[in-house]
């Protein structure tokens, strides 16, 4: 019985998971995590915006969004950013939270040292809705056909 115990409580004592902090706890809670060395995980959006040797990525956990400042040699790693023909490459990053930096005018970022690990995105493919593209048609041709009868019963006449 004792070795049981024991047992589960190492199997207990060492399948404790941390949680990383998301970006929407970074955001909702500047205090607690300004100045903290973080490892965050995040979806790149938007366009990467070279600033000299330095760039900034916006990186979404899928509820809010931050600007990740961070060496434009790291940034070159990230292939896909989201938009509506792509998923964003999902990057786990280590760096230093903080809530209003002064060296960007009072805004709360994000100072990248290292990514850490790239699930790369990729291209979506959008189905097409063809009852859609139907009604689409029925009423382009409704329309059409107004239109003519418009013209035919209730021009100007001369």
């Amino acid at each position: 019985m004792k070795h049981f115990i024991l047992f589960m409580f190492l199997i207990f004592s060492t399948s404790v998971v941390f949680a990383l902090p998301t970006i929407s706890d970074m955001i909702n809670n500047p205090n607690m995590y300004n100045g903290k060395f973080l490892t965050v995980q995040g979806q790149a959006v938007g366009s990467i915006m070279r600033r000299g040797d330095y760039a900034w990525v916006n990186m979404t956990d899928g509820a809010q969004t931050l600007g990740f400042w961070m060496p434009y040699v790291l940034a070159k790693e990230i292939k896909y950013t989201t938009s509506y023909d792509f998923k964003g490459d999902l990057l786990t990053v280590e760096g230093t939270f903080v809530a209003m930096s002064l060296k960007h005018d009072g805004d709360m970022e994000f100072d990248v040292s290292k990514i850490v690990k790239i699930v790369p995105g990729g291209k979506v493919f959008h189905e097409i809705n063809f009852d859609r593209v139907i009604f689409l048609i029925v009423i382009s041709a409704v329309a059409f056909v107004l239109w003519i009868l418009k013209r035919r019963f209730f021009a100007p006449k001369i």
